[in-house]
């Protein structure tokens, strides 16, 4: 019941939540979703998950577009075949959110599979009431 009391009193007017805590909450979600779709190699879920400016720097420093990285997972010239984050700390902002966090990844290309832990940083912004990735960069770390 206090829970329900809390819930109402941080949501405006229009219905939408400001609660900081339900922000993080969503922008973990986005993020949930957007790691399922690379796993199932799911293009169409990504265009709706990723935001029309987004900026994708791979490990090695590969700059990628929106359109360039959903061409990637649906070619599956790059495979995600597991994604374990850990250590994910969400900063929720006026319509931004900057996540920090740490993963294990494991990935198939032309070159071979590879299994390797990152250190990454990535940005939301809230658009049309979802949480659209708009930049990611990873630093592979020497384990």
């Amino acid at each position: 019941m206090v829970l329900a009391i809390f819930t109402a009193a941080c949501t405006s007017a229009s219905g939408r939540s400001t609660d900081r805590m339900t922000a993080e909450g969503e922008v973990r979600l986005a993020e949930r979703e957007r790691f399922d779709a690379m796993l199932k190699q799911d293009a169409a879920a990504l265009e709706i998950l990723l935001d029309a400016d987004l900026t994708y720097v791979h490990t090695g420093g590969d700059l990628e577009s929106k359109g360039q990285f959903v061409d990637l997972i649906r070619s599956k010239r790059l495979i995600y075949e597991s994604i374990e984050p850990s250590d994910v700390l969400v900063r929720v902002h006026d319509g931004l959110a900057v996540a920090t966090g740490r993963s294990r990844m494991r990935v198939r290309s032309a070159t071979g599979a590879s299994s390797f832990a990152i250190r990454f940083t990535e940005v939301y912004v809230r658009r049309g009431g979802r949480w659209l990735l708009t930049a990611w960069e990873a630093t592979k770390l020497v384990e």
